[in-house]
């Protein structure tokens, strides 16, 4: 049972929630992270992430909804608080029941290994330096309707943890084993090591064939650049492939989200996929 313990003012632990809903570097110290919102509480439970505590607004009875998960979460401890304090550690307009500190996960590249290991074709998402924590969870939720086995991130890079992520993604986060590795050189290193080496794809308005082109059938590692300087020279020169969107109008590019869903869905096409689960 959790460890019921009221919140009766702006104390440590109030303010613990606080600072990990807005603060990376606390977040990476804690191991911990902030999550509120229906579907992302939903799909963390579903995914199988472990709680550390949940919060909720003490002036009001909880919905059969929060009991639910509540006890679907077993977090270790319980934190009603007055429903102001509530209402401060919330973005939202309409803001959820609950308000949770999860466990980061403390093996994201072993499990990853499993997950591609695991595939019969794997086909891999990897993110070169992305700033927007939001174009990032896009991307996380297009990489998971297509049938990615995983993410990746390269160099200074947002944070998947980030609430902005975590929203953008409606929790298919916690479904796509994630990890970040801090340059292009460990990530193809990692790449190599695995039993059958992916194909290295990236994409760039300057590639020298169309995306339709390619033959995508087999193992691979789908890259996408920084919003603003696309793929780094070190990533260019890794790839086995760069290739372009062909597009019309006055823009040169597309929002990197908009890429992504792009080529993941020309790949999953390829791969027989039909769009119905």
């Amino acid at each position: 049972m959790p460890d019921i313990r009221p919140l009766r003012s702006r104390s440590d632990v109030f303010q613990r929630y606080e600072t990990l809903r807005r603060n990376r570097e606390k977040r990476t110290h804690a191991k911990l992270y902030f999550l509120e919102g229906v579907h992302p509480v939903e799909q963390a439970i579903a995914g199988g992430e472990r709680f550390y505590a949940m919060g909720y607004n003490a002036d009001k009875r909880l919905s059969g909804w929060a009991q639910d998960m509540i006890s679907k979460a077993a977090p270790e401890f319980l934190h009603p608080m007055p429903g102001d304090m509530m209402a401060e550690l919330s973005d939202r307009e309409n803001p959820c029941e609950l308000v949770c500190l999860v466990h980061q996960r403390s093996d994201p590249q072993a499990r990853l290994r499993r997950t591609i290991e695991a595939a019969p074709n794997p086909l891999i998402v990897l993110c070169d330096r992305p700033n927007s924590p939001g174009n990032l969870g896009t991307i996380i939720r297009s990489a998971d309707a297509f049938g990615a086995c995983g993410i990746i991130t390269t160099g200074h890079s947002a944070d998947f943890y980030d609430p902005q992520c975590i929203r953008a993604s409606i929790g298919t986060l916690f479904h796509v084993p994630f990890c970040g590795f801090g340059s292009c050189e460990e990530a193809v290193s990692f790449l190599h090591s695995l039993p059958t080496v992916p194909q290295i794809v990236g994409t760039s308005a300057k590639g020298t064939a169309s995306l339709h082109q390619a033959d995508f059938t087999r193992p691979t590692v789908l890259i996408v650049g920084n919003e603003t300087f696309g793929m780094s020279k070190a990533w260019k020169e890794a790839c086995d492939q760069l290739l372009r969107i062909p597009i019309y109008g006055a823009a040169s590019s597309l929002n990197v989200g908009c890429a992504a869903s792009i080529c993941l869905y020309e790949i999953a096409r390829q791969r027989d996929f039909d769009g119905h689960r």
